[in-house]
């Protein structure tokens, strides 16, 4: 068989909407045994895109002539269609006929008519709705304490609908420090609307993974299957809005401060990873009906401009007293009520920080909250590993401004740190207020009506482990923690005007 008789036979096969001059080009140059690129180059395309293409081309006419077609096997497919068929070449209506059963004539599947609609509603791409269980969110079994207006504010965000006149939330932060318990909050509000998506997908960005391997585990594909998806980021991002648009899903980037830039003021992209917030973008100003929910110790940039309902912001806090008083319980140690005032007070009420706190009372303290207190070493272990990880990601103007409030026994106010960083050329006015902004956004400062604090714990790491500016004072020790109430904090990120 001729190329030419094979045109002709998939003219007969396929819808002309499935075959436009792209298709051809590509039919009749692996005809000839081009390769991609090189057919990239001859008629001036993209390669990935040239890539995939190709392969919806490849899927459409195995579905067609009910045999598999690949880029390989052209010529053995149609000269096989020819023996078969026992009929002169120019009888293609004939060869048609016999190959082409009333499922697949002139098959009506979507072609690409532009590079924008890259995947059709067929199942090009089956490995991401495939029949297997939605397995792909982690379950649900740790203890688990309080936040009840937390969950009740996610699920409301989660389940809102365009039928109460109000857009369906398409984005959602939930911030917070570390070890306050964003994941855990994220798992349980998934246990209860999980009825209300048709996929929910669960991916963990703790070791800073590229937005392609993400792409990867989002689709649910495997080595043999990669070379078949587009490599083209932008191909990667239209094909997931597309099923986005098609179908309600839930995206959850969880850990994702793991893939913004350390050393700068909160929320810049790591180098090679800017893709993410191209996805957010998307996102926030695409049409469709599903959702992204990220789990940061900072607010990505872009994010906190948006102000508009279909984007929102959670910022996380501390458990309440009473929650703290419940969670020592079920960890089975011996707290009084003037004991978990004690360890609330110091930890803000921080769970990662409690639940350290009762494994360390159990094995060395037998269960004794009272006697542990007594010997006063709050920070330890993984507390100091989490603590140092995080201010390690601030900047250098962040940095001075934390060393300079920890070095201070009581709250700090604007005009405080005005004159003893700015006036002192430590600290640049017009880096003052960002970089204030940047370390609420971080959750690291507490922001009270007589000033800006740091939680007690936060700041004897930073005296105990680092040294601050001007430190002459010893951290705070839960005997002199009367003053300090964790239950009036507040974390907005709204600020005082610019002192001038």
């Amino acid at each position: 068989m001729t190329i030419e008789d094979a045109l002709a036979l998939i003219d007969t096969a396929l819808d002309p909407s499935c075959f436009k001059n792209l298709h051809q080009d590509i039919f009749r140059l692996s005809w000839q045994g081009k390769s991609y690129q090189e057919i990239a180059e001859t008629c001036g395309y993209d390669t990935d895109y040239v890539r995939h293409v190709g392969y919806q081309l490849w899927q459409n006419l195995s579905q067609a002539l009910a045999q598999k077609v690949t880029k390989r096997n052209l010529q053995v497919v149609f000269r096989r269609l020819e023996q078969q068929s026992r009929i002169l070449s120019n009888d293609v209506k004939e060869i048609a006929s016999l190959v082409l059963t009333p499922q697949y004539a002139k098959s009506n599947i979507n072609a690409y008519p532009t590079k924008v609609e890259l995947v059709s509603d067929q199942t090009i791409y089956p490995l991401l709705w495939s029949d297997s269980p939605n397995r792909l969110y982690p379950n649900h079994s740790q203890l688990f304490v309080g936040r009840q207006q937390e969950q009740q504010t996610l699920c409301q965000w989660l389940t809102r609908s365009g039928q109460d006149q109000t857009r369906p939330v398409q984005l959602i932060s939930l911030l917070g420090m570390a070890g306050i318990g964003k994941t855990s909050l994220v798992q349980k509000v998934i246990h209860q609307v999980q009825d209300r998506f048709q996929r929910i997908i669960w991916c963990s960005l703790r070791n800073a993974p590229t937005f392609t391997e993400t792409f990867a585990n989002i689709v649910n594909t495997d080595e043999q299957a990669t070379s078949q998806w587009p490599t083209s980021i932008d191909a990667q991002i239209e094909i997931l809005m597309h099923y986005f648009l098609q179908h309600r899903c839930l995206l959850v980037l969880d850990n994702f401060e793991t893939i913004l830039q350390p050393g700068q003021m909160g929320g810049s992209y790591r180098l090679n990873h800017q893709a993410y917030g191209q996805l957010l973008r998307h996102m926030m100003d695409s049409p469709h009906q599903s959702c992204v929910l990220l789990t940061s110790r900072e607010q990505p940039v872009g994010v906190n401009l948006r102000n508009q309902p279909t984007v929102q912001t959670l910022y996380l806090q501390g458990l309440s007293l009473s929650e703290t008083y419940t969670l020592l319980n079920h960890q089975e140690v011996e707290a009084t009520q003037t004991d978990a005032e004690t360890l609330y007070a110091y930890y803000g009420g921080n769970p990662y920080a409690l639940k350290v706190a009762a494994t360390n009372v159990t094995s060395l303290f037998h269960c004794q909250v009272a006697e542990w207190i007594k010997q006063g070493n709050f920070v330890f272990g993984t507390i100091q590993q989490l603590l140092k990880q995080q201010l390690q990601r601030l900047a250098p103007t962040e940095q001075q401004i934390v060393n300079f409030i920890a070095s201070e026994t009581g709250s700090i106010t604007l005009d405080q740190l005005h004159e003893a960083l700015v006036l002192k050329d430590l600290v640049s006015t017009t880096d003052l207020l960002p970089a204030l902004q940047s370390l609420q956004s971080r959750s690291l400062l507490c922001n009270q009506e007589d000033g800006f604090r740091l939680l007690p714990y936060l700041r004897e790491y930073v005296c105990g482990y680092q040294t601050p500016v001007g430190a002459n004072n010893r951290a705070s020790t839960p005997a002199v923690l009367t003053s300090f109430q964790p239950a009036t904090l507040t974390f907005s990120t709204a600020l005082p005007l610019a002192h001038r």
